[in-house]
């Protein structure tokens, strides 16, 4: 008899509900084909025993291509120990050549990249990237945004410029107005260029090589940790930084905050976080953020400050952006112009939790998060992923723990001798909302195993549906 349990991941104080179906085996029926992705199943040794299929959640290190000025010393070598890092392909490193200095006549100093400039580059790297290269990573750290002669800031950054292209009727408008609006703004895909035309881009940025090398190690320490981090939201005595993100701050806390999911903090006055452990998000609205290195961050956390200038990665005026990767946080974000602190230009915190803990990667939660992208540069690890799916099989016992179910959807899990079959459906699970879940069926040993949605198809059931006492939650985030 095979036993089906499915919760969360470590202890819990409440129990929650949930709709499990447990089947003799039985042929799967055919369905069409979606999105997946693989993952391996670990003895009690950290051994591979199985392969499960799971649906796809996230971008994959083969779909990325990595940007690499060769005339930068430091973005060769940053480049060089990411591929080796993430396992790229050596047909994803696009190299490229350009004087990340230079200035024009009559100009004394070099604050970005001219248009023109760009557009050369632009055009080499759309040429050479593939349409299944999903998303970009920039191994440099200067430019970090376009700006005419290299010297008068525009409204761009350089990853929102590599993303979406320039457009020119924004490019030196008022910095203060509305920009271009985000077309994949929270979506669900998973494939931004296939669906939308964009290819996210991220910078391995920071001041020295050792720095970048730092936030690659710790963005790798966190995939699919499934880490149960503190969320800090705050909202400080500065109410032009801090009331923009306001009551999108109220609603992720509310939303998230739960045994089965979170642990989640909205404070109001408190200027910041110090002194704290096991920090996984922290947003808040501030020019400087001073004691953030006296704080410990979970592998992969997520941290950015509202402020107008955080993305001016070596300016001094307003903290930088790279502040918060120096203390230990995988990926952050900052404007390179005055933004006059419209909400939409900023991360959204309830896009950015829900996205990143479903699976997706920081590259793809934070660029989801901001509706209004051409002013704001994103810095860190790209494909740091902490969330998704994680399964063991011990002494018989498959175990999966995962973050990504949909709410309402019924997925089925099938086991099979090879990855061709003959495929039986051992179980049928789904949650009522966003949570982590672990999934226990004893007694069913194989090789593959797949999980997929249902697609709402009530299968008829053998046993007793499972329905353990309900805990009060909020609605679906």
């Amino acid at each position: 008899m095979h036993q089906l349990v499915i919760g969360w991941p470590t202890f819990a104080a409440v129990t929650f509900l949930a709709l499990a179906h447990l089947f003799q085996p039985n042929s799967a029926a055919a369905q069409a084909a979606q999105p997946t992705e693989s993952l391996n199943v670990l003895d009690a040794n950290s051994a591979v025993v199985a392969t499960l299929s799971v649906p796809r959640s996230g971008i994959q290190s083969s779909e990325v291509a990595v940007l690499i000025n060769d005339n930068d010393p430091q973005s060769v070598e940053i480049a060089t120990y990411y591929q080796r890092a993430r396992n790229i392909p050596d047909h994803n490193m696009i190299h490229l050549n350009f004087d990340q200095d230079k200035t024009y006549p009559s100009f004394t100093a070099n604050h970005g990249m001219d248009p023109s400039d760009f557009a050369v580059l632009k055009a080499q790297v759309d040429k050479a990237a593939g349409p299944e290269i999903q998303a970009l990573v920039i191994s440099w750290s200067r430019p970090f945004r376009i700006a005419n002669f290299n010297y008068y800031s525009t409204n761009y950054s350089i990853t929102s410029a590599f993303t979406y292209g320039i457009d020119a009727d924004h490019l030196a408008s008022n910095s203060c107005g509305a920009t271009p609006v985000n077309p994949y703004y929270d979506s669900r895909s998973t494939k931004p260029y296939t669906e939308f035309g964009i290819r996210p881009s991220m910078m391995l940025a920071g001041v020295s090589a050792t720095s970048v090398e730092a936030t690659i190690d710790n963005g790798l320490k966190a995939d699919r940790t499934l880490p149960a981090g503190n969320g800090w939201f705050l909202k400080t005595a500065d109410n032009a930084r801090s009331a923009p993100r306001e009551r999108d701050f109220q609603t992720t806390v509310q939303n998230w905050n739960r045994p089965e999911a979170l642990t989640m903090t909205y404070s109001v006055g408190r200027p910041e976080v110090r002194n704290t452990r096991n920090i996984l998000f922290y947003e808040t609205g501030s020019a400087n953020v001073p004691s953030l290195k006296t704080n410990t961050y979970v592998p992969g956390a997520l941290a950015d400050h509202l402020t107008s200038s955080g993305g001016d990665l070596f300016g001094t005026d307003q903290m930088s952006a790279l502040r918060w990767l120096e203390a230990g946080v995988a990926a952050s974000y900052g404007t390179v112009t005055e933004p006059c602190a419209h909400p939409e230009k900023f991360p959204a915190a309830s896009v950015l939790v829900k996205n990143y803990f479903i699976g997706n990667t920081a590259l793809e939660a934070y660029t989801k998060s901001v509706r209004w992208p051409s002013q704001g540069v994103f810095v860190g690890d790209p494909l740091a992923r902490p969330f998704g799916t994680q399964a063991t099989l011990v002494n018989g016992t498959l175990s999966i723990k995962t973050s990504s179910l949909e709410p309402g959807l019924r997925y089925n899990l099938y086991s099979a001798p090879s990855t061709t079959g003959p495929f039986s459906r051992i179980a049928t699970v789904s949650v009522p909302s966003y949570q982590l879940a672990t999934i226990n069926v004893t007694g069913m040993s194989a090789l593959f195993y797949k999980l997929e949605p249902g697609f709402g198809t009530a299968w008829p059931s053998r046993t007793k549906e499972i329905e353990p006492s309900t805990a009060a939650m909020p609605s679906k985030p």
